[in-house]
């Protein structure tokens, strides 16, 4: 697997990027299932408690997401949007207004390669300082976030590997 993660200092907080290739062992359509099925996020990132999606079903453009989890023993909450859906080949999630995250992008790439299933995963977010306020450190939470994101993709291979077998 390929992971890489960019940090930068902004102006106001930390910004972050998580850039990861991986080879999952199932199929592109055992893949797609999990990822563009909402009910899948709280098995994929083990921080997040529930989601709410609007409307209900599949990801589809437009569709409203709003994520609860947790930061710590801090309970979060975060806003997102499907912005693009290419079936068996691309997703991408873009976040809304509110929230944990003041920018938050996640684009999924697949590709059909001989033992399986590429999967590209490009995340970029920005942690909310508003949300947090004074006495939360940037720096920690971006890491949490990086975290929840390396776990995603890794419980991401694990349960597509699972419905193969």
């Amino acid at each position: 697997m390929f992971f890489r993660i960019i940090y930068r200092l902004a102006d106001k907080g930390v910004v972050g990027r998580v850039e990861a290739t991986i080879t999952i062992g199932a199929a592109p359509e055992d893949v797609w299932e999990i990822l563009v099925d909402p009910h899948y996020i709280p098995r994929l990132y083990p921080d997040m408690l529930n989601i709410k999606v609007d409307p209900e079903g599949p990801a589809a453009p437009g569709q409203w997401r709003t994520l609860t989890g947790r930061a710590g023993k801090r309970m979060i909450e975060f806003r997102t949007k499907v912005a693009e859906v290419v079936p068996l080949k691309r997703l991408v999630i873009e976040g809304r207004r509110g929230g944990a995250f003041e920018v938050f992008s996640q684009v999924m790439e697949l590709s059909e390669v001989k033992n399986g299933t590429e999967v590209k995963v490009d995340f970029h977010f920005k942690v909310s300082d508003a949300y947090f306020g004074i006495g939360f450190d940037p720096i920690s939470l971006g890491k949490m976030a990086e975290e929840n994101q390396e776990k995603y993709i890794r419980n991401l291979k694990e349960l597509a590997e699972l419905k193969r077998v």
